[in-house]
């Protein structure tokens, strides 16, 4: 079990380092915030679909992500590009605040 933590952490670390276009979520599964958010996520992963890269990080199992990027509530959301950090926000968001983020950076 442990060795599937650090691989998922050390596979999330690398994604978020070095993907092209990656959304990453810091999420809690205890957090009444996230699970309204879930068919929201799962919908923009749908449609971002080979434009970007969804990664969920649960906060509580890849602690030393959570730490590393300074999320210190959930959910949130950071946009990635080849590892820079290009937006972050928290709290529960409408699908069209997400797509409005991602076309902000790509267009």
């Amino acid at each position: 079990m442990k060795e599937k933590k650090i691989a998922r952490e050390e596979r999330n670390q690398e994604k978020l380092a070095n993907g092209d276009w990656v959304m990453a979520e810091f999420y809690a599964t205890w957090c009444p915030h996230c699970q309204r958010m879930k068919p929201i996520v799962e919908e923009f992963k749908k449609l971002m679909e080979g434009t970007l890269e969804v990664v969920l990080v649960d906060i509580d199992q890849e602690p030393a992500l959570t730490d590393f990027y300074t999320v210190e509530s959930t959910p949130t959301f950071i946009l990635f590009r080849k590892g820079q950090q290009l937006w972050r926000q928290s709290g529960e968001l409408p699908l069209e605040r997400l797509e409005r983020a991602v076309k902000g950076f790509k267009s």
